[in-house]
């Protein structure tokens, strides 16, 4: 678990939650997030299921965001770099057809 309090941090920035809006989903304390965002304690498998389910929005798996392995399906590619492009991935999934194509030709200019 080296790089989940990376991950978590970043997964909560991207959704502009704070530590304290997270704990309190949670049922823990604000400073608890903290020490799992900076790695002086880590979650419990209850609290790792709950983290998972509160980003499962986002198409965030336990594998994910444990090991930074597999995202959002046992097909999807096997690493993502980084959490920016595991939320773009997720944004772009949610978008009709027609949003995607016209994105994709933004992006292609």
């Amino acid at each position: 678990m080296e790089q989940f309090p990376n991950r978590l941090r970043a997964f909560r920035e991207l959704r502009g939650w704070s530590q304290e809006h997270v704990g309190f989903e949670l049922g823990v304390s604000k400073a608890t997030v903290s020490k799992w965002e900076t790695g002086r304690a880590e979650p419990s498998l209850q609290h790792l299921a709950a983290l998972r389910q509160l980003y499962a929005e986002d198409g965030i798996t336990l594998d994910y965001l444990i090991a930074g392995l597999g995202f959002s399906s046992p097909d999807a590619d096997k690493a993502m770099p980084d959490a920016d492009e595991a939320l773009m991935v997720s944004r772009f999934r949610k978008l009709s057809l027609r949003q995607r194509k016209g994105l994709l030709a933004l992006l292609a200019d």
